[in-house]
């Protein structure tokens, strides 16, 4: 549930025009928080570089500006961080929380008919915003990513209240414990054969019914674990993974155990004598060793302290993904992002996503089904549209075809998850089209916190495969 979180900005400056000259005026527009801002001066692109008015753009993302004649200086606040530029020079410091940084912009400020120009990339990074330009409607992008999450914390906060303390809890991520895992998935495609001339979705699936049953032990000791899987197929899946005439026998029913120690990764199984491409490998019960690179290493060792991080919070993750720096910015990114956080706060508010408290163990719960899916849609499409979709023959055809249910439970006893269960179900019958069954059940118990008692012992040399061995294999 926990993942590392980035805490750098990333910006992404795609320049589209050829440059002549020092300095050209170019038809560029500029949206800030999903809206299109208008400037006392033209945005410019000098030398690839792109410039804003300066007083225009700090006080629209709530700060303020201050110039200094005598000394050509531009002085920018917003909240507790201080900009310094100077006209015409390319050294420009930032002070925040006490620490003062000194910067050689590539550019330096200048004042072109007569307003104030600096870098609008150097800008948002002084003030942890985020600058994008997208190509198509030749439009920089600039969202403060600080806006939308307040905005969500005080939406869940005051709309979700159960899923907010669920997601502002530090859960500890024991050093040692013992998990027994169950789950299966099932599924069922019956079209209609008159569907079948009119190429819909069922039809091209075709009459299907399979799924899966895993069964999984695990077990993790300061950094070591070690999982046994044993994965079971049904229905037609087991008949295909059981065909000779595909190369495959006894595929249908296999054992996978994964051995993990921080350097290296270990698997054996008994697919290395059921895949006959394999056999000649002659791997048997032993198992086959791969070394990590130091990368990956390193990357582990910083994702486990993570994990222990007793003040790392699920809401820390979603703040994260919500930042992301790899994601590119174009004119729509702000507003997915702030209908993202509405329907989040709309569909697992109170009704949805229950608490309760018990001693030192917490339960919570999480139900939904397709009516509130529905009445979502309904909802969000009243607010950002005029089309009034209960008058949509199509859409009321799949409000009737669809049930959906989403049943969720997660057990916490002394910070700890104990065990989680998930039920999930979808069904599709369609008049047009037939039928579709979808079922998926999770059940997960963790025991054995923190327990001395939990061994894991690496392979002795003689019990291991070189991952080599599969460079040659054909």
């Amino acid at each position: 549930m926990k993942k590392r979180i980035s805490i750098l900005l990333t910006f992404l400056m795609i320049f589209s025009l050829t440059l002549t000259g020092f300095a050209e005026t170019n038809e560029i527009k500029v949206q800030l928080n999903g809206e299109n801002v208008a400037f006392d001066v033209a945005p410019q692109i000098i030398n690839g570089t792109t410039f804003l008015p300066a007083r225009n753009i700090v006080e629209k993302l709530g700060g303020s500006i201050e110039y200094v004649a005598d000394t050509k200086t531009v002085i920018a606040k917003k909240d507790n961080t201080v900009v310094t530029l100077k006209i015409d020079n390319q050294l420009a410091t930032i002070e925040k929380d006490g620490e003062v940084k000194e910067i050689t912009l590539n550019e330096s400020p200048k004042i072109i008919n007569g307003a104030t120009l600096i870098p609008v990339r150097f800008l948002s990074e002084a003030f942890d915003t985020k600058v994008g330009w997208d190509e198509f409607e030749k439009t920089v992008v600039v969202i403060d990513y600080n806006k939308i999450i307040k905005s969500l914390d005080e939406s869940l906060k005051s709309e979700a209240p159960a899923l907010y303390e669920f997601l502002n809890t530090g859960y500890k991520q024991p050093d040692a414990f013992t998990s027994t895992t169950s789950f299966s998935i099932d599924f069922k495609s019956t079209p209609k054969a008159d569907s079948m001339n009119n190429y819909s979705s069922l039809a091209m699936f075709g009459a299907l019914q399979g799924g899966f049953d895993v069964t999984s032990t695990s077990s993790m000791n300061n950094g070591s674990a070690i999982i046994d899987m044993n994965i079971k197929a049904k229905g037609m899946l087991k008949e295909f993974l059981n065909n000779e005439a595909f190369g495959f026998k006894g595929l249908d029913n296999i054992n996978v155990k994964l051995l993990f120690d921080g350097q290296s990764m270990y698997i054996q199984s008994d697919v290395f004598d059921k895949v006959e491409d394999l056999k000649s490998l002659n791997v048997g019960d032993k198992w086959v060793k791969f070394d990590m690179s130091e990368e990956d290493m390193v990357a582990f060792k910083q994702i486990n302290e993570m994990l222990k991080a007793d003040d790392l919070k699920p809401i820390d993750v979603i703040y994260a993904l919500i930042q992301d720096p790899t994601t590119p910015l174009n004119t729509n990114t702000y507003k997915v992002n702030t209908l993202i956080s509405e329907v989040l706060t709309k569909l697992l508010s109170d009704d949805n996503f229950k608490v309760s408290k018990a001693g030192n163990t917490k339960k919570y719960t999480l139900k939904i089904n397709s009516d509130d899916f529905i009445n979502l849609i309904l909802d969000m499409s009243s607010k950002y549209s005029d089309e009034d979709l209960t008058k949509d023959a199509d859409f009321m055809k799949l409000k009737d075809a669809l049930k959906f249910n989403y049943d969720l439970t997660i057990n916490v006893k002394d910070d700890y998850i104990t065990d989680e269960t998930l039920d999930m179900k979808l069904d599709v019958d369609s008049e047009e089209e037939g039928k579709f069954n979808l079922g998926f059940n999770l059940k997960t118990t963790v025991s054995d916190i923190n327990s001395d008692s939990i061994k894991i012992e690496i392979p002795a040399d003689s019990e291991i495969i070189d991952s080599k061995i599969f460079e040659n294999q054909q």
